[in-house]
């Protein structure tokens, strides 16, 4: 754990590289780091990145079965058989069966598509769906961005004597479906596994087509650039050809659903870029597979109707606003939730369960919370018995494979690194919780759940300039695996701030740094008022943006994250200070001898001693002038320990600071440095409660059932560490049982004893009065 809210992680390019490569590449210093940041060590593979073209596929036989695809579909198409596509119900899907649906069209051979009720049939190829399309005599079924564990479906579909090619992009599982062909580039030795469901469908239309590829691929490319972008795959290799080169035709689409999407959403005449898509066009889409029919944004894609389509993208906007607030209403209720069953503390992969939630919003609600909390994140709404359920995850940690070690608990499951569906039954749901938490407690420490954000360097803004972002912009489009460049500048002075926008939600810096002025803007992060003074000295991570106004084009600093001293503590780390304060004054162990005593104006030498060197803390203060230490200096190589040693955490490289160490951790610690603020035994006996603090106490909770610590500390004017001794000399009265759940407390109240207690003659409180009472006077 640390005292950021993120740790800003520096690819730390070798000066000496980025000399040698700027000349191999051909590049300017900047753009030579960004490059080799993105692993680029080849000038060829640079000016393939930098200037993507359709010559840079790769073949699309390499796909396992792809030979067997195509010969299937060819006979299909010479036979006149019925031809069927089954498609998912998100953008990706929608997309692969338009694109696909599109290809036909252009060859003149008709099919049909089915794609299958959310609520009803759930996630991939269903049993319902080979009815359908057997009963309306469908001969060959092609499926797109499904089918990978279909592996009773296509049994099922054999004996009804209907043939089906598999394409799909989703992790394998250890059975592969016995279909005519199983086109998966995470098969075989496909160069590039990472291609979203629509990119599966355009490499088969690619090796449909032939020699007429280069004239078919322009009327689908914008297509397929939306379903990419909105799929969150990583944008490099055949995925930043497929979205360079849709976003610029979508600039000027000859698909009327393209264009009526482009108008709805106020963006017509604008450069569209990534950020657009999947913030602003794929919600639209995703809404009609949530809440409504995705059959309808099928039809906006394929139709040559531009009155039509304008009409469904209409109606795509109004359905995108009824799942907005059905979001919301989910959101609170999955955050209630939080509150009231999950323990952060040891929940590292959080299990939200609801009833009525609707099934196509709660991956939304899922990959928020997964934000907001830093952790895999599973939602699940129970129904009739059955729980179904999205899961998605963080950076650096795959959710499939959790999730993938407990099947035996589901009915159907899949999915991949970040994002998986689940359905199992309601009675398997404590089971579930049970194994996930093992999980948590086994395998994920705290520094995997850090949020983290990307910095591409230290620049001072008078090294901002309309060329450097020219040569940013040669990056585009942004998005997984090739982020948008961000950058920290160091103490800078603010001059002055003011909230903007009409609900004042964002917020406008005005700062120096010693040369110049400049405006910073941050979006949503109002609450940064609350913290920032003028003259404070602010470290930024910011990205750069142009902005055109009035035919005058200017640079933008966009806030992305901020560090200072003096910013309060998260939420988690104050209350671990105080249970810490709390354990020590109960155990009241001895200080070792052998340490090196210490005050905080020898911060600099303790931080340049070596990373084995502890540094312990003995009070709330001392605490708080670390943080104010690391917050000036930007400093992320440590990680702080409360009462014992957290082993997942110690680290190679790794400064360990102890908040109020407990006498075994010594049996470990080699040797380290001590606050001198240890010698203010006062501070730790104002943490004592005397009798009438805690005949105080009792009175103010005896009514109470449930209550969150720090909202009682605050509204009692009691320290959080005083509180919880309260709570345990009242256990130990027995006049009443505590059960913690992070912070959150669970009250019963005993019956009164018959003979009336001194709070003098329990064990706690006599070890707290002898030791501590001598200094609270």
């Amino acid at each position: 754990m640390i005292f950021q809210n993120a740790i800003w992680q520096e690819m730390g390019i070798n000066k000496a590289e980025i000399v040698k490569y700027s000349k191999v590449f051909g590049t300017e210093p900047m753009m030579t780091q960004l490059l080799l940041e993105r692993g680029f060590k080849d000038s060829e593979a640079v000016k393939q990145f930098l200037d993507p073209t359709m010559d840079q596929l790769f073949d699309p036989f390499l796909l396992l079965d792809m030979d067997l695809a195509v010969s299937r579909i060819h006979r299909a198409i010479s036979q006149k058989e019925k031809i069927w596509l089954y498609g998912d119900y998100d953008v990706d899907g929608i997309t692969s069966i338009s694109i696909l649906y599109k290809f036909f069209e252009w060859i003149d051979v008709p099919v049909d598509y089915y794609i299958p009720d959310r609520h009803d049939e759930g996630y991939g190829i269903s049993l319902a769906g080979i009815d359908t399309i057997h009963q309306a005599g469908g001969q060959l079924l092609i499926s797109v961005d499904c089918g990978i564990t279909a592996v009773e479906e296509v049994e099922y579909a054999k004996q009804l004597g209907l043939d089906m090619v598999i394409t799909d992009h989703h992790e394998c599982q250890e059975v592969i479906p016995e279909a005519i062909a199983v086109v998966n580039p995470k098969r075989g030795r496909y160069p590039f596994p990472m291609l979203a469901g629509c990119g599966v469908a355009f490499k088969l239309t690619q090796a449909l087509s032939g020699q007429h590829f280069k004239a078919f691929y322009k009327e689908v490319i914008d297509i397929l650039a939306l379903g990419t972008v909105a799929d969150i795959v990583p944008l490099v290799s055949e995925n930043r050809v497929f979205t360079r080169l849709g976003l610029e035709k979508m600039m000027d689409s000859s698909n009327a659903g393209i264009r009526a999407l482009i108008t709805e959403a106020n963006l017509k005449g604008k450069e569209v870029n990534a950020g657009h898509i999947g913030f602003v066009i794929a919600p639209r889409i995703n809404a009609s597979g949530r809440i409504g029919n995705p059959k309808i944004a099928v039809e906006m894609l394929i139709t040559k109707d531009q009155s039509e389509a304008d009409r469904i993208a209409k109606q795509l906007s109004e359905l995108n606003l009824s799942r907005q607030s059905r979001e919301r209403e989910i959101m609170d209720e999955a955050l209630a939730y939080i509150e009231q069953h999950i323990n952060l503390d040891i929940e590292k992969v959080l299990l939200v369960v609801g009833k009525d939630w609707h099934t196509g919003i709660i991956g939304i609600v899922a990959s928020k919370l997964s934000e907001r909390y830093s952790r895999p994140t599973v939602i699940l709404n129970v129904e009739e018995g059955m729980a179904k359920g999205s899961a998605r995850s963080v950076d650096g940690i795959s959710i499939f494979e959790i999730l993938g070690q407990y099947k035996h608990l589901y009915s159907k499951f899949g999915g991949h690194e970040q994002a998986a569906g689940l359905s199992l039954s309601a009675e398997n749901v404590p089971l579930l919780k049970q194994a996930l938490i093992e999980y948590s407690r086994l395998h994920l420490p705290d520094y995997k759940l850090q949020a983290s954000k990307h910095v591409s360097g230290y620049l001072k803004p008078q090294m901002v300039t309309h060329k450097l972002l020219d040569e940013i912009e040669k990056l585009k489009p942004f998005g997984l695996k090739n982020p948008k460049p961000q950058f920290v500048f160091q103490n800078l002075q603010i001059e002055d701030y003011k909230l903007i926008g009409k609900q004042k939600n964002h917020i406008k810096l005005m700062v120096n740094d010693g040369i110049r002025m400049y405006d910073a803007l941050a979006f949503n992060q109002s609450e940064m008022a609350s913290y920032i003074r003028k003259n404070d000295s602010i470290h930024l991570l910011l990205y750069l943006e142009k902005n055109n106004f009035m035919g005058v084009e200017t640079i933008q600093f966009m806030i992305r994250d901020y560090i200072k001293e003096k910013l309060p503590f998260k939420a988690a780390i104050e209350r671990y200070a105080h249970e810490a304060v709390s354990q020590f004054l109960i155990q009241e162990e001895s200080i070792p001898e052998d340490f090196k005593f210490t005050s905080t104006d020898d911060f600099d030498i303790m931080f340049s001693a070596p990373s084995s060197e502890w540094i312990l803390v003995y009070s709330y203060e001392g605490l708080v002038k670390i943080k104010d230490y690391i917050m000036k200096k930007n400093i992320y190589n440590y990680t702080l320990h409360f009462n014992e040693i957290n082993q997942q955490e110690v680290r190679e490289g790794y400064r360990n600071i102890m908040m109020m160490p407990l006498g075994k951790a010594f049996e470990t610690i080699p040797s380290g440095y001590i606050l001198d603020e240890v010698m203010n035994q006062k501070y730790l006996a104002a943490q004592v409660p005397d009798r009438n603090d805690l005949a105080y106490f009792y009175k103010k909770v005896i009514d109470v059932k449930t209550v969150d610590l720090v909202s009682l500390s605050q509204s009692i004017n009691m320290s959080i560490a005083k509180c919880l001794l309260c709570f345990e000399l009242l256990k130990q009265m027995k006049l009443m049982n505590y059960y913690q759940r992070g912070s959150q407390f669970t009250l019963e109240l005993l019956p009164k004893p018959k003979q009336k207690m001194d709070v003098e003659s329990i064990t706690l409180f006599k070890h707290l009065m002898v030791h501590w009472r001598q200094f609270n006077k």
